[in-house]
């Protein structure tokens, strides 16, 4: 490993020498070969980055001389909300080696040069007319040839063209041509016609889109002997057929695995591929878009998530207990079609926008108004989502009778779906006066086992984040989002608790910490750093008086206090240990909370697994409301799929550690 580090390092000090030699092509081959070598060497990301913006700025176009969706890696049907969060995620990945590495400086000229172009409405119009006059046959930057399809999607930028702008296509920079307008698409077999109203996804399906090592998902109505699995991969073409070697789910917990057993099909999560599953396919008619996917903790594995702005068909009325002791009842159910409103965290799940078709269209669909037109969907109802549509999102203008943000969604993927969706919430509400409040969660925790990465558009205002407070620094401060202050900073207001309890009063006057029960927002604003925050707080907020009701809920991880009394002074609680609980149930008015108790897995800091007594039966207690104040905070925590091959057993959860109780266990 040592070896290889100094060989990387070589590598690097050469990439350096051709970018002041303006050869910027082969330094990222320098670069990519040090990262092959050492893969944790230090700012290899942004360094990339560098020689790609570097690479995109040699594209001239006439009058500009540099094509800005090159530089800014974005599709030219963007909105101008993408191309400032792009904008603000590139000056982020490369502040940090702007005096370390040569011409990050330039880069981060090029990168303003190209918001203050593309952000600006007036001058963003005569640059797209130059450009459409000078690349009308021109790729965009995702098919460039010398970037390296395999990075490109760990990195979550895949061809994929579930919705054509920033960071999903792989289209022509005039992907909207006469060519392609009321064209019939004839994908799945010779003779089933399927006529679009506009867009042609069959562009994106053909035999010169599949290149080596590819992911595709298959037709989700396909059911053929010869498919082996929801996803394939492309180990080697032929022209109109491909060798594919199947990838197969990896269940975390035991719904999932008796979902799996029960043979019913799996969309998300992690995937390894399944060497006893390979054959060669012919690529007419079997597969629907390629794939967009993260690495996961290990080489092997593929994780497959809804990414923000992707389409997905889910389950109506899921129940994934009920539905693996009896598969058939998939055969019979009705979908929902929704529209990916935040990336997905395995913190937090994902929040959905339902769709509804528009009169006139055969398959132009836009977001749903009115109450109950969101839907949350935690991590436990992973399987929920049936399957990715891919769909072109329209600017407004293509044809007669359609907006902008309305969507056409491919009439394959469509197929056998309830695609009519009523006007009732699929999430039950817990409390006529209180609602979910809509979070934003972690879009990508690079598959990292050391915690989420906060970037700035995580962040929206209204939501409730836990903040590192107090000695010890746990997260046990709740704010308010008010607003972004600077790249890396925010604006926020302190969640005070609302006593209801004269023992909560009591606990409070004592200057003791509440992370349980009733909150709102007062005068006192902060000023946060980004990493200060650990993790989006899952809670209702009042609809009449603007309360904030925060609880423990069912597949959380919490720490609470040994041993707590209520008579405890500030004494008793510095000198005070933890334990780690699972949340089994969630909280009830009339009815104890259930938690089982963690241990750590011997050996892993991080890992904990539940604990048994000397009978083999778990450690399980009940919380009372009046007990409430025993919790001391959440620790954000996640199941790592596949660790059971390391040692470490399935069931075992993942901590942050920066959340873990200094005095645990």
């Amino acid at each position: 490993m040592s070896y290889n580090k100094v060989e990387a390092l070589k590598e690097k000090s050469d990439a350096e020498k051709l970018i002041l030699s303006n050869d910027y092509i082969a330094a990222r081959t320098k670069l990519k070969k040090a990262q092959q070598l050492f893969p944790s060497l230090d700012h290899i990301a942004p360094m990339l980055t560098v020689c790609e913006i570097l690479s995109a700025s040699t594209n001239i176009i006439p009058g500009y001389e540099t094509d800005y969706y090159w530089v800014l890696q974005l599709m030219p049907s963007s909105a101008f909300t993408d191309i400032t969060c792009q904008y603000q995620k590139l000056v982020s990945l490369l502040q940090p080696i702007k005096y370390k590495f040569p011409a990050t400086e330039l880069a981060l000229k090029l990168l303003q040069e190209a918001y203050s172009v593309l952000s600006d409405k007036k001058k963003r119009v005569a640059f797209d007319i130059k450009r459409g006059t000078s690349w009308v046959n021109y790729e965009t930057f995702e098919t460039n040839p010398e970037k390296d399809s395999n990075v490109e999607k760990v990195n979550g930028n895949t061809n994929n063209i579930n919705i054509q702008e920033s960071g999903s296509g792989s289209s022509s920079s005039d992907v909207i041509s006469e060519g392609y307008k009321g064209q019939d698409t004839d994908i799945n077999s010779g003779s089933h016609e399927q006529k679009q109203d506009f867009y042609n996804f069959d562009t994106y399906r053909t035999p010169e889109c599949f290149e080596l090592r590819d992911i595709w998902a298959v037709h989700c109505n396909l059911t053929q002997p010869c498919i082996g699995g929801r996803y394939g991969q492309v180990c080697n073409k032929s022209g109109g057929e491909a060798e594919i070697t199947w990838l197969k789910p990896i269940p975390v917990t035991e719904g999932e695995r008796r979902w799996f057993d029960a043979g019913l099909p799996v969309a998300c999560g992690s995937f390894c591929l399944d060497t006893e599953k390979s054959g060669t396919v012919g690529l007419k008619g079997v597969f629907s878009y390629k794939c967009s996917w993260d690495s996961g903790i290990t080489e092997e594995l593929y994780e497959i998530y809804p990414k923000k702005g992707e389409v997905w068909a889910v389950y109506d009325n899921f129940d994934l207990d009920e539905w693996s002791y009896n598969p058939d009842i998939i055969k019979e159910c009705s979908y929902k079609l929704v529209e990916i409103i935040t990336d997905y965290s395995i913190y937090n799940g994902v929040e959905c926008g339902q769709l509804v078709k528009v009169n006139g269209f055969k398959s132009v669909y836009e977001r749903q108004t009115g109450e109950g037109s969101n839907l949350h969907i935690g991590p436990r109802d992973l399987y929920m989502l049936a399957h990715n549509v891919p769909a072109y999102r329209f600017t407004g203008g293509e044809i007669y009778g359609v907006n902008d943000g309305m969507l056409e969604l491919d009439q394959l993927a469509l197929k056998n779906l309830d695609d009519e969706p009523n006007n009732q919430p699929m999430v039950e509400e817990k409390d006529p006066d209180l609602l979910v409040l809509t979070p934003n969660p972690n879009p990508n925790p690079q598959g990292s086992v050391l915690g989420p990465n906060w970037a700035a558009n995580d962040f929206t205002t209204g939501q409730v984040w836990a903040t590192y407070s107090g000695k010890d620094l746990m997260p046990r401060q709740y704010v308010l989002i008010n607003n972004m202050i600077s790249p890396s900073g925010f604006s926020a207001t302190v969640l005070e608790p609302e006593t209801v309890f004269d023992v909560e009063a009591s606990w409070k006057s004592r200057n003791l910490p509440i992370v349980c029960g009733m909150f709102r927002a007062k005068e006192v604003k902060v000023n946060l750093d980004i990493s200060q925050f650990s993790h989006l707080v899952n809670c209702f907020k009042s609809t009449s008086n603007f309360i904030y009701k925060i609880f423990p809920t069912k597949g959380e991880i919490w720490a609470v206090y040994r041993n707590w009394k209520l008579q405890w002074n500030r004494v008793n609680y510095d000198n005070c240990k933890c334990w780690v609980v699972e949340i089994l149930s969630d909280f009830s008015d009339g009815e104890k909370m259930m938690v089982a108790r963690l241990v750590e897995v011997k050996g892993c800091l991080t890992f904990f697994q539940r604990m048994q007594g000397e009978d083999g039966f778990e450690m399980v207690r009940g919380f009372s409301k009046r007990e409430m104040l025993c919790f001391s905070h959440r620790i954000p925590a996640f199941r790592v799929p596949g660790i059971g091959g390391h040692g470490i057993p399935e069931s075992s959860w993942h901590l942050e550690p920066n959340a873990l109780p200094p005095n645990g266990n």
